[in-house]
């Protein structure tokens, strides 16, 4: 197991040599966002998928595989984001989810505050005492999840349940670095937002298979 230095060490080079993408993505990401929330068009929802199929897909490959060291990023972390990426392409073509604004205002509050959560990632890295580029950015493994998660959790019943439990593994893992591990307490969010996700399947189960049936 690597140590916290090394941890925020190997984020710090990731950060330096993709920031472009980074930015690039997460533009892309924000103006798709309200394009979904507002006009709801297909063509909205396929651009969604494609750019949190990328961003699986990127980390996956980038993050894990060339820029992490050691087995469990090359066997398991790698794989799942892998999986994930592919889901949500061949959700594109099955169009089982349909991200949307809940209807429900206590939805719509909470969804639109996981996004905002996303979105301070860095913000929250920063209080605690970090700087760039040794931040989670909104493009890193765990904001990322954390989005995908706040987006298909407001989409219930409109969801492929094979995308949204997927997301959950990795979501869930995040309780260690909730507890202390690499000083990354902003993971806390990561987690709170994988018990969210568990609970919203668990209460939309029934709806969801109607609905894909």
């Amino acid at each position: 197991m690597m140590t916290t230095e090394e941890f925020w060490s190997q984020l710090g080079t990731y950060n330096t040599a993709t920031w472009h993408v980074q930015v690039a993505w997460t533009a892309a990401v924000i103006v798709i966002i309200c394009m979904v929330f507002t006009r709801r068009t297909a063509w909205a929802n396929i651009s969604m998928k494609v750019l949190l199929s990328f961003a699986f897909a990127w980390n996956g490959a980038v993050y894990f595989l060339l820029f992490s060291d050691g087995p469990v990023y090359d066997f398991f972390f790698a794989p799942l984001f892998f999986a994930v990426a592919i889901l949500f392409i061949l959700d594109i073509f099955v169009k089982r989810t349909a991200f949307s604004l809940p209807e429900n205002r206590w939805k719509r509050y909470i969804t639109l505050f996981w996004i905002l959560l996303w979105l301070l990632y860095p913000l929250i890295g920063l209080a605690l005492g970090r700087g760039f580029p040794k931040v989670c950015t909104p493009m890193n493994p765990c904001p990322v999840t954390v989005l995908a998660i706040g987006l298909t959790a407001a989409a219930i019943p409109r969801i492929d349940r094979k995308s949204f439990i997927s997301l959950l593994p990795w979501a869930l893992m995040g309780l260690p670095k909730c507890l202390g591990v690499y000083q990354c307490h902003e993971d806390c969010v990561l987690f709170a937002a994988g018990v969210y996700g568990l609970v919203m399947l668990i209460v939309g189960w029934r709806a969801i298979g109607r609905e894909s049936a």
